[in-house]
């Protein structure tokens, strides 16, 4: 438990760097705790004192296991620490993280990872306990699953964006011509999409007979047949049949990739995205020659295509689509909503039109239309 004492929790915050009052509910969160023997008790079965820290490198893989069951460990727990810890049940998600932090600081150590990424990849525990705070009145964490990813090594904040090495796990296939360096993306076989490009199901809209299904196929040695993803980001019905001695597959489902997120923390200039794209190749190729990857690729309701005809030409969320290949995931409006209104739903009525995003994604809403998310890629061999 030595990680609750105020003066552990003072060296972490030069680290974490929580705004003061957030920091006085932690103190009193630890000090609610530290004297509680059924929340120590709690606190020992989460697991994580079975984890050594001097063995940090070689056991954030064993580390990030332990740690996966956190959030079902919390959910199941949550009545009996609302009863015990009142208005600061909510802080014992970042009495969890605060817990794993003596080996990130170990893992970034053995990695030699700058302490400037470390401090700037976890500004996203300050940021997801101002929501906490901005929903419910109390300070909190509510993203422990995500702030899991920052705590055990799996995803790092360079420049603007954050960085995960992971599997590609999305429903197209990306060739390239030999010859020319032409890129074209193919959906996966089976996916169900709707007569405008769309996932079937998107916005919870469905056309079950007007729909069609996508195909693919390579069964002819001599050409690869499919249907492609077009510029405008929406997949075609009509097929396309390709060359196999000219075309190549370099990205498909499972191979390796940098996932790409957007931490909330202001704008998104071009040249910083830019700069971060530059960081991730140099520190990816530095620190972690073990991790080749293929491409980026981002997951966003800013990647939505119809936002390019919402927003001035120049403006930060036109730039940031142009820099990826877009393609159609199954996604709803409510994650636009939330990031732009702080709710999941929108009330034309009540909105807030205060800022020019706003006022466009209102009117949009009550001309009948509905954003949704979309996902891009980019080869990482572009960069």
């Amino acid at each position: 438990m030595d990680f609750l004492t105020e003066s552990k929790i003072a060296e972490f915050n030069r680290l974490l760097r929580l705004p003061q009052p957030a920091l006085d509910v932690l103190y009193e969160a630890a000090a609610i705790v530290r004297e509680h023997s059924g929340l120590r008790e709690l606190l020992r079965q989460s697991g994580l004192s079975r984890i050594p820290v001097a063995d940090a490198d070689n056991d954030m893989g064993a580390l990030a296991a332990t740690v996966a069951e956190y959030p079902k460990f919390l959910e199941d727990h949550a009545a009996y620490l609302r009863t015990e810890m009142g208005d600061r049940a909510g802080m014992f998600a970042v009495i969890l993280v605060l817990g794993l932090l003596d080996r990130t600081i170990a893992y970034y150590g053995s990695k030699r990872i700058p302490e400037e990424v470390l401090i700037e990849t976890l500004k996203d525990l300050t940021i997801w306990m101002k929501h906490h705070y901005a929903h419910n009145g109390t300070w909190g964490l509510a993203e422990l699953s995500w702030l899991l990813n920052h705590a055990t090594g799996q995803l790092f904040r360079l420049g603007r964006l954050q960085f995960a090495h992971k599997a590609f796990n999305h429903a197209v296939v990306v060739l390239r011509n030999a010859n020319s360096g032409e890129v074209v993306i193919l959906s996966e076989p089976g996916v169900n999409y709707r007569r405008d490009g769309r996932v079937d199901g998107t916005n919870g809209k469905y056309e079950s007979e007007q729909g069609w299904q996508a195909r693919y196929d390579q069964s002819d040695d001599r050409f690869i047949v499919g249907n492609p993803i077009r510029s405008s980001g929406f997949a075609s019905e009509e097929t396309i049949r390709l060359s196999a001695s000219d075309w190549v597959v370099v990205l498909r489902r499972g191979d390796p990739v940098l996932e790409v997120h957007i931490p909330e923390d202001g704008p998104m200039r071009p040249e910083q995205c830019r700069e971060s794209f530059d960081n991730a190749t140099r520190f990816y190729r530095e620190q972690f020659p073990e991790k080749p990857y293929r491409a980026f690729v981002c997951t966003s309701w800013l990647l939505d295509p119809q936002l390019a005809d919402l927003v001035p030409a120049p403006a930060n969320i036109t730039s940031f689509q142009k820099t990826f290949s877009l393609f159609p995931v199954l996604s709803d409006e409510r994650e636009t909503y939330r990031r732009v209104f702080g709710t999941d739903d929108l009330d034309p009525v009540t909105a807030s039109r205060d800022t020019g995003l706003r006022r466009a994604i209102v009117e949009y809403a009550e001309a009948g239309h509905l954003l949704h998310g979309g996902a891009g890629l980019l080869l990482a061999d572009a960069i």
